[in-house]
């Protein structure tokens, strides 16, 4: 049977839950200058009513929990924005810094360089024995070679930029791991006795945004639960807690899983991410990473590392750098196979073989399908022995017989002593350097060799290939220069094909080099990856550069719109209403008022009673 003290009882419920309600949206006010806090509102119920005759009796409200409204739909959809909006905007910043390295305009970079290269060698061409030009030339070519050598340095840098990078993204990574492992202990802790903690979730909430915009997670959080009678957008998850990265198990609860860096090959100078199991195997997920800031790392940078190549087979600025090598070495291979055309007394390889390789199963962009010939000149630039050489089917060491072979009548004329073989003499040095000199008194008697192509449309490139006569030395962007024996001297720049003064055919060449089509060649295969111009395969590179970076700009603009609408979704939800949270304060505040009346008139009540007694 009810009493009088259970009015008092509901009344003093009535204070309590509406000073736990007062508390609670003090809170919010309190942080609703908090980008990571979100709103909570108490959920009040009635007390077990009295069952009696005619009806139950009330006892008052009670809090049965306080919650916070969130949606983790929509939590999870801000967390795949964040993401993609970092590394859409990571991958613009970095290739804007790429394109300023080929700027193409207002007479500089690469193709600036280019141009100025082969203008140089027309003005040569016009007198190839004047000493001013050949110093002229010689400038030209360091300039020119100095930009690509400093471009291909530029973006190296770039490169070994972003692994340092990937470095502290990593460390950042496993340091919010473990928060989160550390944060669900006292979210199970916590909410063991039947409460929510709020606050822990919204920290673990913070930390798990964060982690989306390094990297790309998996999160499981076991079932959601709704409860549409105290928010429609209350959508929260259960104790469960499970975070995985690249497929394998990161955050596991309580448990927590570092990531590590390691080399990403032999010899590499580069690091790639591994999983370590269990039993301290690294398990290497590099390539499974695909979003977030380390996701856009791995992609400008790269993450397939070859061993046997010593870099990258993918990502945008290793490919960049890739197509600049490839252009150096078709240049490099072009000029100097022409350069080897000249008179001179005396060729050394630059290039290293196995002399007992077949040429076609060899790195070097040599055509086995043609050949070359090794012309004899004498004082007057009289050709007075020639022989062609046929690769097909034929070793290094073979090309070497070949030109030593006495048994070949290069003049048809069976004579003793008139033949490319009594003149000249091919081998290999110990490393597998291939030499070519003039036999002993021959360059005394005023003979001189050079080496031509048999078909000019199909060219062998050997000469080239092999380095034998460098007008340029090196093989790649960061290494191409003018040949040593050239800079210590640029007078000795030929522009001859003969051994006559006035003869230009070499500068000739050169000059039309700039307009044939030649083959350029990535990652080592025996294919052509394209065939052009220098030119025209320089500036499909530069536009590639030029196109990716104005589609990271597209999507990074995309990615933001994207971001704001549904930050404004979530914001909508979870975060704090100040005129809400006022008109809440006002109503629980006339609430606890009214509460507190119940109380003076029940006591007013008692007094009454007592007064009946006297």
């Amino acid at each position: 049977m009810a009493s009088i003290f259970n009015s008092l009882n509901i009344g003093y419920s009535g204070l309590k839950t509406s000073q736990i309600a007062i508390d609670t949206t003090g809170h919010n006010i309190a942080n609703a200058q908090n980008p990571d806090y979100t709103r909570q509102r108490v959920v009040i119920a009635p007390n077990d009513p009295l069952n009696t005759t005619p009806g139950d009796i009330g006892l008052g409200a009670k809090i049965t929990e306080i919650v916070r409204i969130h949606d983790e739909f929509v939590y999870k959809r801000l967390k795949s924005s964040s993401q993609n909006n970092e590394y859409t905007g990571f991958r613009r910043d970095v290739m804007n810094e790429v394109s300023t390295f080929f700027p193409e305009i207002d007479k500089n970079g690469i193709y600036n360089g280019l141009s100025n290269f082969f203008d140089a060698w027309s003005n040569f061409s016009k007198n190839s024995d004047d000493s001013s030009l050949k110093i002229d030339l010689a400038q030209q070519t360091k300039t020119f070679a100095a930009t690509v050598r400093d471009t291909r340095d530029q973006l190296q840098k770039i490169q070994e930029s972003l692994d340092e990078q990937l470095k502290t993204a990593v460390n950042e990574i496993n340091r919010i791991g473990k928060d989160i492992a550390e944060i669900n202990v006292r979210i199970n802790t916590h909410e063991t006795g039947g409460g929510n903690a709020n606050d822990l979730r919204d920290q673990r909430d913070k930390l798990e945004l964060a982690l989306s915009k390094l990297i790309d997670t998996a999160v499981s959080k076991g079932s959601l639960r709704s409860d549409t009678t105290v928010d429609s957008h209350l959508v929260e998850s259960t104790d469960q807690y499970h975070l995985s990265i690249g497929g394998s198990s990161f955050v596991d609860g309580p448990t927590f899983h570092p990531l590590v860096l390691d080399k990403a090959g032999e010899g590499a100078q580069f690091s790639n991410i591994y999983y370590q199991r269990q039993d301290y195997v690294n398990f290497d997920i590099t390539n499974y990473i695909n979003g977030g800031k380390v996701g856009a790392i791995l992609s400008l940078r790269g993450g397939d590392y070859s061993e046997a190549l010593g870099k990258f087979m993918n990502g945008d600025i290793q490919q960049v750098i890739d197509k600049l090598d490839s252009f150096a070495s078709s240049l490099i291979t072009n000029v100097n196979n022409l350069y080897a055309s000249h008179a001179t007394n005396a060729m050394l390889s630059d290039r290293k073989v196995d002399t007992n390789l077949l040429i076609e199963n060899s790195e070097l962009p040599i055509n086995t399908q043609s050949g070359f010939k090794v012309k004899i000149y004498d004082t007057n630039g009289s050709v007075v022995a020639e022989r062609s050489v046929d690769l097909s089917g034929m070793t290094f060491q073979d090309v070497a017989d070949r030109i030593n072979d006495p048994n070949v009548d290069d003049n048809g004329d069976n004579t003793i002593g008139n033949d490319v073989d009594d003149f000249l003499l091919a081998g290999f040095d110990s490393q597998g350097h291939m030499s070519l000199t003039l036999k002993a008194g021959m360059e005394n008697q005023g003979y001189r060799f050079a080496i031509e192509e048999s078909d000019p449309d199909n060219p062998s490139l050997f000469a080239g290939a092999m380095g034998l006569e460098r007008f340029f030395d090196g093989k790649d962007a960061k290494s191409l220069e003018l040949s040593r024996y050239l800079d210590e001297n640029p007078t000795r720049i030929a522009g001859n094909g003969p051994p006559i003064a006035g003869d230009n055919s070499v500068a000739n060449k050169m000059v039309q080099l700039q307009f044939d089509k030649v083959d350029f060649y990535i990652n080592g295969t025996n294919e052509p990856y394209s065939k052009d111009t220098l030119s025209g395969f320089f500036r499909m590179s530069a536009t590639e550069v030029a196109e990716k970076t104005a589609a990271a700009h597209t999507s990074a603009e995309t990615s933001e719109s994207l971001l704001n609408a549904v930050v404004d979704e979530f914001d909508s939800i979870s975060k704090v209403d100040l005129d809400e949270e006022l008109t809440n304060l006002m109503k629980y505040q006339t609430g606890y008022g009214a509460s507190a009346k119940v109380i003076t008139t029940i006591d007013q009540m008692i007094q009454t009673l007592l007064g009946i007694k006297q």
